[in-house]
């Protein structure tokens, strides 16, 4: 299975396989200092298009995104940058599907 990486400020990568250290440098760039542009980083499941979308800030705000046309999007607010590693790692270890049975509230938390 592969996967897409959308870093803070634009750079996208794809993977096989994602080491930790990867996933930590992907959510250490969100404590880069306030920048609403530029406020999110992902992981997007190549082969579904659902993906993983975690924001800067103190709201703690993930959002689970179908990014296909016409998807769904589900968040969850006060989300630890640990417990928000945890979910990515989940995702990229193929846990998507249980990801998505899990408890989330509708929208983007917006």
């Amino acid at each position: 299975m592969t996967f897409s990486l959308l870093w803070r400020y634009g750079a996208s990568s794809s993977h096989d396989e994602i080491p930790d250290e990867t996933l930590r440098e992907l959510v250490a760039e969100l404590d880069d200092g306030e920048d609403v542009e530029h406020g999110d980083v992902w992981l997007s499941e190549d082969a579904t298009g659902w993906g993983i979308g975690v924001f800067a800030g103190d709201r703690g705000l993930v959002v689970l995104e179908d990014t296909e046309p016409g998807g769904e999007a589900f968040h969850r607010l006060g989300v630890t940058r640990e417990d928000a590693l945890t979910l990515l790692r989940r995702a990229a270890d193929g846990e998507m599907n249980a990801i998505r049975r899990e408890t989330w509230s509708p929208g983007y938390g917006s």
